[in-house]
């Protein structure tokens, strides 16, 4: 007779926490357009970039700062959101990572949003 578990396997964890890491990475310029248009976010060296006609400068700003310091924490962030809600949520791929991804986008939001209230 075997015993089967309710429990997401380490691979899975694994493969979420990644995908965690990178789109909490890749999608901070959006976030950065995104809080640049609805607010207003910080350049490097410059003013703030509002509205529509600066999201490219807020993206590129964006990147002066995952350069600088925010990547690795977001990196992290995201792969321990990642690796913790495919161990929450349960059996099964597709949920876990669904949530990653958004929790991901989440957190990349979250930081924009606090380097524009600097």
């Amino acid at each position: 007779m075997r015993i089967e578990e309710d429990r997401t396997s380490v691979l899975v964890r694994w493969a979420v926490a990644a995908w965690g890491v990178i789109v909490a990475v890749l999608t901070a310029p959006v976030a950065a357009a995104l809080v640049g248009v609805v607010y207003r976010f910080p350049i490097p060296f410059g003013d703030e970039a509002r509205g529509i006609g600066e999201v490219g400068n807020a993206a590129m700003a964006s990147v002066f700062y995952l350069v600088r310091g925010e990547g690795p924490l977001l990196a992290v962030l995201g792969g321990g959101v990642g690796y913790f809600l495919a161990r929450a949520v349960g059996p099964g791929l597709f949920r876990p990572l669904v949530l990653a991804v958004l929790a991901a986008f989440g957190l990349a939001l979250l930081g924009a949003l606090i380097l524009a209230a600097i």
